[in-house]
């Protein structure tokens, strides 16, 4: 049986496919390790490690539609862009061009000794893994801890440890203001509700939870159904019925397909559609039809 890998530059180093090594500097002497790759275009599963893992974009911009275990986002990847992926989470992104990237992993057990977490404790940095992230200081840092770790003199040690030490005290900075800012907001960020309303539209024909659109945010469902609400002045359900009620009358005015089956299109039954249909139009949707 083949054996799994067990770090984050286990599985880079050893990755075949889309995933092509460039360099990787792993000094016995450091306990972690650096890794450039060129991930041609399409997916990259990423299966959970005992690293926290930091994946910063080195040359060229692209989309990418990724899922860092805090649900799905989207968004254009510039240079010294970053992704942050926790210990056994496992992330998956799909890149639309080609991307050269450049990941730290830190052993799970160093993160959280520089934050003083006991053993075991979960590494979580809340809104860091709900998208991209940019930060010139983690930047800066990953630059310099490339090149100290090509480096073979005693002090590189000391100076690599100072420098992990701050990259993951950063992290939890960055984590906690982007959290005090969502809360003061009140509301959902813009790119939040922007990937929360593009997950109703992908999903209009089945049942949506609560959870599920609190996973897309990176939200708790409580808080999540506050600042939607805050931020679009419904609630999560009465807004999704409003999209499928939208799709249904695009339906009925551009195609001949019975109400029955737009019903099941827009995940109702033809009993709910009539009733929510006439319930925001006032007409029901053969009457709808008819007129349009």
């Amino acid at each position: 049986m083949k054996r799994q890998p067990t770090s984050m530059s286990e599985f880079l180093t050893h990755a075949h496919g889309a995933l092509l090594l460039n360099d990787a500097r792993t000094p016995r002497d450091v306990p972690a390790a650096m890794v450039e790759n060129t991930q041609l275009p399409g997916d990259l599963r990423m299966p959970p490690t005992t690293d926290l893992v930091i994946s910063q974009v080195l040359t060229r911009s692209f989309h990418v539609t990724a899922d860092l275990g805090s649900g799905r986002f989207s968004g254009h990847a510039a240079p010294l862009d970053f992704v942050v992926i926790s210990p056994g989470v496992a992330g998956h992104g799909r890149m639309a061009a080609t991307a050269h990237l450049l990941s730290l992993g830190i052993p799970a057990d160093l993160a959280r000794a520089c934050l003083e977490l006991d053993p075991g404790e979960p590494l979580d940095f809340g809104p860091l893994h709900a998208d991209l992230q940019r930060d010139p200081l983690i930047a800066h840092a990953l630059e310099t801890l490339w090149q100290e770790l090509g480096r073979s003199d005693p002090a590189a040690r000391l100076f690599s440890d100072s420098i992990l030490a701050a990259i993951v005290v950063r992290l939890a900075r960055l984590g906690d203001a982007r959290a005090r800012a969502q809360q003061h907001r009140g509301g959902l960020a813009p790119q939040q509700s922007a990937r929360v309303i593009e997950y109703m539209q992908a999903h209009l024909d089945r049942p949506v939870t609560l959870k599920e659109l609190a996973a897309v945010a990176g939200l708790s469902p409580w808080h999540f159904a506050r600042a939607f609400h805050q931020s679009h002045g419904a609630p999560p359900h009465r807004y999704l019925t409003r999209l499928r009620i939208q799709r249904a009358q695009e339906l009925l005015r551009r195609t001949r397909q019975p109400v029955g089956a737009i019903a099941t299109a827009v995940g109702y039954s033809p009993q709910q559609l009539v009733r929510h249909f006439r319930g925001l139009t006032g007409l029901p949707p053969s009457e709808y039809r008819r007129q349009h």
